[in-house]
């Protein structure tokens, strides 16, 4: 198999979970292209998966070596400092500065905020990553950063804003779940509605007008100026309770 090949049956690999597998047509793969960082690249990802953080940084040295202004590469070293015990917000900042909509260097400062007991700027930080996630194509991801920010003991508009979002996916999920499931996410889409309806003073227009939408209330207009904008517009395009149309 030439390079191209490998690589694909490789990245086939890591899809099925196999990273000890698709690790070694990566390195048959390296072997063909040294040069080629894709390879390199998800070969740390492959360690990475499976908690190999030590040379899964090693390589990404060498990525960074070749490339340095590889945003997700340098986001990437420093969260695999981070799962080392060491600091890796160095280069988090480096990877923000270089590209500030990188949800991954994001996410992953919020996570380290969070663990230094800085619960807002966890909040912030990881309630932006989701809505720029989102707004890239990344659905199933945001929707467990919108709960996660959304049970955060925070007082802030993104927790309620998250809410929201997270709310309106669960509801377009009902109808496609079994009944005891349809009931138990009812339930917490009534609770969470409750909770934002009542906050809805703090809330941005756009998501105030999803959340008027949720309730029966006529929606607000609102310009579309930023991801998070987009995400509601998105939402508000769905009609709950049926299959969103391609």
């Amino acid at each position: 198999m030439n390079y191209e090949e490998l690589y694909g049956k490789a990245i086939e690999k890591i899809g099925d979970g196999e990273y000890e597998e698709a690790i070694k047509y990566l390195d048959e793969a390296i072997k063909e292209n040294e040069n080629d960082v894709r390879a390199w690249i998800a070969k740390a990802t492959a360690l990475m998966d499976m908690k190999d953080y030590e040379n899964a940084t090693q390589i990404l040295d060498k990525v960074i070596a070749m490339d340095e202004n590889d945003d997700f590469v340098v986001a990437l070293k420093g969260i695999a400092l981070y799962e080392t015990g060491k600091d890796g917000s160095e280069f988090l900042d480096r990877a923000l500065k270089m590209n500030p909509k990188n949800f991954t260097a994001m996410y992953w400062k919020g996570v380290m905020e969070g663990k230094a007991g800085r619960k807002e700027n966890e909040a912030e930080l990881k309630g932006k990553a989701a809505f720029i996630l989102f707004a890239a194509g990344g659905d199933a991801e945001a929707l467990g950063i919108f709960s996660d920010v959304y049970n955060l003991d925070v007082d802030l508009p993104i927790r309620y804003e998250c809410g929201i979002a997270y709310a309106a996916m669960l509801d377009y999920a009902i109808p496609f779940v079994g009944k005891e499931n349809a009931e138990r996410l009812m339930e917490e889409v009534d609770k969470i509605i409750e909770d934002c309806w009542e906050h809805r003073s703090m809330i941005c227009e756009s998501a105030r007008a999803l959340l008027n939408e949720m309730v029966g209330e006529e929606p607000e207009d609102f310009v579309v100026e930023d991801e998070k904008d987009f995400v509601f517009e998105r939402l508000m395009g769905v009609e709950y309770g049926e299959e969103e149309e391609n």
